[in-house]
């Protein structure tokens, strides 16, 4: 089980978050400011908050106890909106950039699912921005994370292709058995991933659902977007 209890004051924004979740698919919503992105930030470790984190039992954040574990030591893949690729390196790169070890294999695999294995050997100024945005998600699974934080992943990509990607992604992270927390706005995404809806608000989490819980199906999941 992974459990967070986090609180951060940034301007205007007062994030305070409560909730538990398994190796699950849980998409996010909210409104602008709602403190979405701020929430993946604090699970990285890339934004300074208190409260915990315990993610498959292990202590990531005990702000009582002075903890924080780094974020190059959490074993994150993520995607962030702004997220952008290295120039001077081809695709295939900036997949393994930062792994120790490389696994043909598995990249080819990867790049197959997301529909760029014929980029490999392109530099980014010749991807589209779908396909840049594939090549950054691309990345983030590439080093099978501990967990994946994902930003609008699939925002710049096209209706057809979004709907293959969430097939490969909910396969991916069936097969990583990961939690990946995904901010989206897209009701379909929500329908075809989700198994909890997070529904964010000037910070707080006013919706929280397990699909599970909710067998014949739930209006929240059916108008995520709204």
């Amino acid at each position: 089980m992974n459990q967070i209890n986090i609180q951060i004051k940034l301007g205007a924004l007062d994030l305070q978050v409560q909730a538990s979740f398994a190796n699950e698919v849980i998409i996010i919503s909210g409104e602008n400011g709602a403190g979405k992105t701020t929430l993946l930030r604090c699970m990285a470790g890339l934004q300074a908050c208190s409260g915990s984190i315990l993610v498959n039992d292990k202590v990531w954040l005990d702000s009582a106890a002075g903890f924080a574990l780094p974020t190059n030591q959490r074993g994150l893949g993520f995607v962030w909106a702004e997220e952008v690729l290295l120039p001077w390196l081809v695709v295939a790169q900036n997949i393994q950039l930062g792994v120790a070890q490389e696994d043909k294999a598995w990249l080819m695999q990867v790049c197959e699912q997301l529909e760029i294995a014929h980029l490999v050997k392109r530099k980014p100024a010749m991807l589209s921005t779908g396909e840049a945005q594939r090549v950054s998600l691309a990345r983030a699974l590439y080093r099978k994370p501990s967990m994946l934080l994902l930003d609008e992943p699939f925002s710049a990509q096209a209706p057809d292709i979004r709907a293959r990607l969430r097939k490969v992604l909910k396969n991916m992270q069936q097969t990583l058995a990961i939690p990946l927390l995904m901010i989206s706005h897209d009701a379909e995404d929500a329908k075809a991933l989700a198994q909890q809806h997070w529904r964010m608000r000037e910070g707080k989490l006013i919706i929280s659902i397990n699909r599970h819980s909710h067998a014949g199906g739930n209006p929240h999941f059916e108008n995520i977007g709204e």
